[in-house]
């Protein structure tokens, strides 16, 4: 697989119509790093995969979101989810850790990977995601991320993600 790179994705978005508001900002690798201040709701994206079935889910949920993952794993009807190697984020999407975007989901062309999106998040909102890059965040309407997943033929599975309950 070849590197997923940002103009790939912008000459998508001009071929599709899609607009956006680009905002650059240093490199972040977690959650934790973004700028929330940026324009759009702050999602998180993980790439994970199946222990038993080798099944890839692509997961978009609340940033501030702590994932119950043995509970997700229960409403996919998995018996155990775990995260992508960087080895299969490359091969699968031609990633690499810190720059997880759907937006990279063209490099999935023999559709291994299910989209995931919790719904939780406000789908009137804008939404942020990294152009394959993690030094850029490319702002959009939800109506128009939805607009890209229907040109790549993708139908995403909205479930009510669970979240891990804080410990007592």
């Amino acid at each position: 697989m070849a590197k997923a790179t940002d103009t790939e994705v912008y000459q998508l978005l001009k071929e599709w119509q899609i607009p956006y508001d680009r905002v650059d900002h240093k490199a972040v690798y977690t959650v934790a790093e973004i700028d929330f201040s940026i324009d759009g709701s702050d999602v998180k994206n993980l790439l994970m995969k199946s222990k038993k079935t080798k099944k890839y889910y692509f997961v978009i949920c609340p940033g501030q979101k702590r994932l119950d993952i043995k509970a997700l794993a229960k409403v996919l009807g998995e018996s155990q989810l775990s995260f992508a190697s960087e080895a299969e984020l490359f091969e699968l999407l031609g990633l690499e850790r810190g720059s997880v975007t759907p937006l990279a989901l063209p490099h999935d062309t023999e559709h291994q990977i299910t989209l995931v999106i919790d719904e939780a998040i406000d789908q009137s909102e804008k939404i942020g995601f990294h152009p394959n890059t993690n030094t850029a965040t490319l702002v959009i309407t939800f109506r128009d991320f939805q607009r890209f997943l229907k040109k790549l033929a993708i139908e995403p599975q909205y479930v009510a993600i669970p979240a891990k309950q804080p410990e007592v």
